[in-house]
């Protein structure tokens, strides 16, 4: 069996913290499959009303970085090193998959330009490759929760290097009530890199950072309250939210809504880490999921696209039977493509990140 490679991970909260990489990640896939459904198929859409907000899945996401990251926070060295080397390994964990996927964009654009998205002609290749924000998505549409990552890790390499751990909670409160100031005072800002510094999705990272340096301080009896709570206010969420979709809802409404109901969830399930009973074969599945749902995050656009041409192609876009089995092999393919990646191209890159450093780590050791 293939192990896992977990180390960026906090051990105290690793198993459901996998689970809930794995659902956000397979939030994200029924968004996108939604919209390949209603491209291709005939007749009523299956994933039209259910999926139309599940990219709140990005949400879980921001929260659950949020709290690796508060983890680390908590048990961190100091100093400009320490922020180095912190630095470094977020770089080596996110950009090279993420450079590699970008450039079968790149590629496709130049030699199959009628089988991407015409709109990325107006995109900028270096921006998207550097994670600078821009005013167009990234070549890889994915990526622009990506220049919200990387914005968040350089904020914490500066809290690594500068900020004594004692102040590092009134820092977090600080810089969230700075975006909520910005955010209550004035419309966004023209200028994208200003809009990055000022939107109150960065709330979502801040908040599950508080969340990973206090979990212990929240009772263990609230973990199933939070769990249903968040849960049921994610699912009326999704339900009710105006027919538009995403792109009708402002950041700031977006965290006040997903982001509460996906701290709420990940703190729940934080504090029931350790009642666990007997493993399942769905969680074993979905542990393997998260495991790779960095990949399948990165990957599924691909998959859906060409599956959805293929869908249509063969003519069996009419009936939701048909509609049915398409989804359910979409997501199927996705998540065995997703995993396809992780073994032979993110694992790889992982171990050949870690042995690097720890080679320069042991340099640094011999040097008088």
């Amino acid at each position: 069996m293939v192990r896992p490679l977990r180390s960026h991970l906090p051990p105290a909260v690793l198993k459901n913290l996998q689970l809930l990489r794995a659902v956000a990640a397979l939030m994200v896939v029924l968004f996108h499959l939604r919209g390949i459904e209603l491209k291709y198929g005939q007749g009523p859409a299956l994933l039209d009303v259910p999926a139309r907000y599940a990219d709140a899945g990005v949400d879980l996401f921001f929260v659950l970085s949020g709290c690796v990251m508060g983890t680390l926070l908590a048990a961190r060295p100091a100093g400009s090193d320490a922020a180095l080397g912190f630095l470094a390994r977020r770089a080596w964990r996110v950009l090279p998959p993420y450079w590699i996927y970008t450039t079968v964009v790149v590629v496709l654009m130049l030699l199959l330009p009628g089988q991407v998205n015409s709109s990325y002609a107006d995109q900028s290749i270096l921006a998207s490759y550097l994670l600078w924000p821009h005013d167009q998505l990234p070549v890889l549409m994915v990526g622009w929760t990506l220049v919200h990552e990387a914005y968040f890790y350089l904020v914490v390499s500066v809290i690594i290097a500068f900020v004594p751990l004692h102040l590092v909670t009134r820092i977090l409160l600080l810089w969230a009530a700075i975006i909520l100031g910005c955010t209550l005072a004035a419309p966004p800002p023209s200028d994208a890199g200003l809009r990055l510094v000022t939107n109150p999705l960065t709330l979502e990272f801040i908040a599950g950072a508080l969340l990973g340096l206090h979990r212990r301080a929240v009772p263990t009896a609230a973990g199933m309250p939070l769990l249903v709570s968040g849960t049921t206010v994610l699912l009326a969420a999704m339900g009710f939210m105006p027919e538009e979709g995403p792109g009708a809802m402002s950041p700031a409404v977006r965290a006040a809504v997903f982001g509460t109901a996906s701290l709420a969830i990940l703190a729940g399930a934080v504090l029931l880490e350790n009642k666990r009973g007997s493993v399942s074969i769905v969680r074993r599945v979905m542990e393997h999921i998260g495991d790779s749902s960095y990949s399948l995050y990165l990957s599924h656009i691909f998959v859906i696209s060409a599956l959805g041409r293929l869908w249509n192609a063969t003519g069996m876009v009419h009936t939701p039977a048909q509609h049915a089995v398409f989804l359910v092999f979409s997501v199927l393919a996705c998540c065995l493509c997703g995993w396809l990646s992780w073994i032979w191209l993110e694992r790889p890159l992982l171990a050949l990140g870690q042995r690097f450093l720890r080679r320069r780590a042991e340099t640094q050791r011999c040097m008088p």
